[in-house]
């Protein structure tokens, strides 16, 4: 690993290496993956411990927030419960990573977590967290993104390229050192206007979002990194 060059586990097993790039990331990496079991879909974020709560606890809705905890053995549970949004954020913590998933509701049992994530095997490390379906269990997995920011640059949003398919543009595109370089302006309310631009190679299909357009480090940038699941 040479300069800000850094690899990382997904929650699928694979390692996802991101090569040349000059600046740094905000920190570790947050990752979707939904979950089907039969007819029924959920979804779950994986992260470092602790990360739900920072960003919940700290955000403008935690005042109106109930927390009930739970402990278990090596894991702890956490559910934050928002009055407003009639919703409520369940958390499984282990050593050092967790996974959440938000469910509809108050007054959500503590157990109702670890009763969802029966039918998955989860194997956490320093390195990351894997979630894999247990033997016959019947569970499919789509592992969905994985999103990180570079300080003062932009978002940044990587998703297998089996998942980005129908997001990838099927012709052009400008060669670059990460694969086949696409630009995409979004249009918000009346006329305002946010540039991304998508990055897609053989493995992934990643999606940048500049804070400043006009940064004269974005091109840079984009010319520079690279980003592969293997």
């Amino acid at each position: 690993m040479r300069g800000l060059d850094m690899s990382t586990m997904t929650p699928d097993g694979r390692i996802l290496t991101i090569t040349g790039n000059p600046h740094g990331f905000m920190g570790r990496w947050l990752f979707l993956l939904s979950v089907y079991i039969k007819d029924n879909v959920f979804r779950l974020h994986c992260g470092a411990r602790g990360g739900q709560e920072s960003i919940l606890l700290n955000s403008p809705i935690a005042r109106q927030s109930t927390v009930r905890e739970a402990n278990q053995g090596r894991t702890r549970l956490v559910s934050i419960e928002n009055e407003e949004h009639g919703g409520t954020t369940l958390v499984w913590q282990s050593d050092f990573h967790e996974v959440s998933t938000f469910v509809h509701g108050r007054d959500v049992p503590l157990q109702t977590l670890p009763s969802m994530l029966g039918s998955l095997e989860l194997r956490d490390s320093r390195d990351g967290m894997t979630v894999l379906p247990r033997l016959g269990s019947g569970v499919r997995l789509a592992y969905e993104l994985g999103a990180n920011s570079i300080p003062d640059v932009a978002t940044v949003t990587v998703k297998p390229l089996e998942e980005a398919t129908e997001q990838v543009p099927r012709a052009g595109g400008k060669a670059v050192r990460g694969g086949l370089l696409w630009r995409d302006d979004l249009y918000g309310g009346g006329t305002e206007r946010r540039r991304m631009l998508i990055l897609a190679n053989s493995s992934t299909a990643t999606f940048l979002m500049p804070f400043d357009p006009s940064d004269g480090e974005f091109p840079a940038l984009i010319e520079s990194i690279e980003f592969t699941l293997s």
